[in-house]
């Protein structure tokens, strides 16, 4: 039995076996090095015991030189009944064997030797200036956002994002013009989320954290968890839904935004694709997208039912303003078309902004109700909502927040 099994992988220059694998070198910084490669992105490190290596969305899981080896290997294809360990042994030997791969033949100065508890998105964010003004003025006075917003060395303010294992791996960064990811965050696998008070009384989501603090600064909840997903995906969702188990709220409030409005009710239908034992699918085309859901009760079908029937309808008649003859394909193009399969509902749905608006809408009303509620800002988004009274120098009554939930 063997016992000294892929011991040594101290001695492989890591940074060189993933050029010789074919990953590329984006960049070499004091303490780590990036490389990317089959649609992911690596940090290594040089450790007291070797070098380490980690994807950008797991900081927390560190790797050798035998984990890469084990990846690559497992994606090729071996010798005769070869079975995936034999295909370890030979490459690694064979990595041994080659001394241009190995720790002792590297004539370049390594990096910094670092903790083997390295992330290199920490060193990215800095403390936020005290003068600071506009949206993020005077933020140690808010609770839910201390130790939520840095800045970076450009001056730029960044929002962490945490991954399942609630370590950063990544930022929002607000460049004035959009909030974007910064740099090599992984976006696809994590989410920005403020602190959590002792009693929560909901949780609320929004496109971006610059959305949330200014929905913050308008309506000053106390009580709340304020979430934003950069990406809309079975893993970010996966993490809203485990804090949501962990928080014990039965009730999500949903605030997706864009530069348009229709872009916000398009996330609406992209996220409740991911809702738990939703069961509603989409699939979108070049031209309209196609909607799957179970019928549910017969009342809660035949509401929502009824309210496409009468926007169809509406449509038709906007239509003979302008033809006195209905061209059927035309208008078919741009209507609801809903079908009926068993207990399943498909329903074909222009990209339209009244069309999706209704979906949303009536799909809510009728199925989600008390799940989830729809927010909607009257301007495109909420930074603009909270800009339009911070202007206003006769404040009007403030509306309140129930007032904005959706509505035709």
């Amino acid at each position: 039995m063997i016992k000294n099994w892929l011991t040594e992988d101290h001695r492989i220059d890591l940074p060189k076996l993933f050029k010789h694998l074919g990953f590329r070198a984006v960049q070499r910084e004091r303490t780590h090095y990036l490389y990317k490669g089959n649609g992911a992105q690596y940090v290594i490190l040089n450790t007291e015991k070797g070098y380490l290596y980690y994807k950008i969305e797991r900081p927390d899981e560190k790797l050798s030189a035998s984990d890469l080896i084990t990846e690559h290997v497992s994606k090729t294809e071996g010798m005769d009944k070869e079975m995936l360990w034999d295909k370890v042994d030979t490459y690694y030997r064979e990595v041994l064997r080659t001394e241009s791969l190995l720790v002792s033949n590297n004539t370049e100065s390594p990096v910094e030797t670092v903790t083997k508890d390295f992330n290199h998105f920490l060193a990215y964010a800095l403390p936020l200036d005290k003068n600071t003004d506009g949206l993020y003025k005077n933020l140690d006075d808010m609770a839910p956002f201390e130790g939520r917003i840095f800045k970076n060395k450009e001056d730029e303010v960044l929002f962490p994002l945490f991954n399942i294992q609630n370590e950063v791996c990544g930022y929002f960064t607000d460049t004035e013009q959009e909030v974007l990811p910064y740099k090599e965050s992984a976006i696809k696998h994590s989410l920005w989320y403020s602190n959590i008070p002792k009693k929560i009384d909901g949780l609320f989501l929004f496109k971006n954290p610059k959305e949330a603090l200014a929905f913050h600064r308008k309506f000053q909840f106390k009580n709340v968890v304020y979430l934003a997903l950069g990406a809309i995906n079975a893993q970010t969702t996966r993490i809203l839904f485990k804090i949501q188990r962990l928080t014990k709220v039965d009730k999500l409030f949903l605030s997706f935004t864009g530069d348009k409005k229709i872009e916000g009710y398009l996330r609406d239908l992209h996220f409740i694709s991911y809702v738990e034992d939703s069961d509603f699918k989409l699939h979108l085309t070049d031209r309209d997208m196609v909607i799957d859901f179970p019928m549910g009760n017969e009342k809660s079908f035949s509401r929502f039912y009824d309210h496409t029937r009468r926007f169809n309808t509406e449509l038709a008649q906007s239509f003979l303003k302008y033809n006195k003859i209905i061209d059927q394909n035309r208008l078919n193009r741009y209507s609801i078309m809903v079908s009926k399969d068993g207990e399943q509902i498909k329903v074909r749905l222009p990209l339209e902004t009244n069309a999706i608006r209704l979906l949303v809408w009536s799909y809510y009303k009728n199925y989600l109700d008390k799940t989830i509620e729809i927010l909607k800002p009257t301007s495109h988004n909420w930074y603009s909502e909270w800009e339009l009274v911070e202007s206003q120098t006769k404040k009007r009554k403030e509306v309140q927040w129930k007032e904005y939930r959706i509505a035709l």
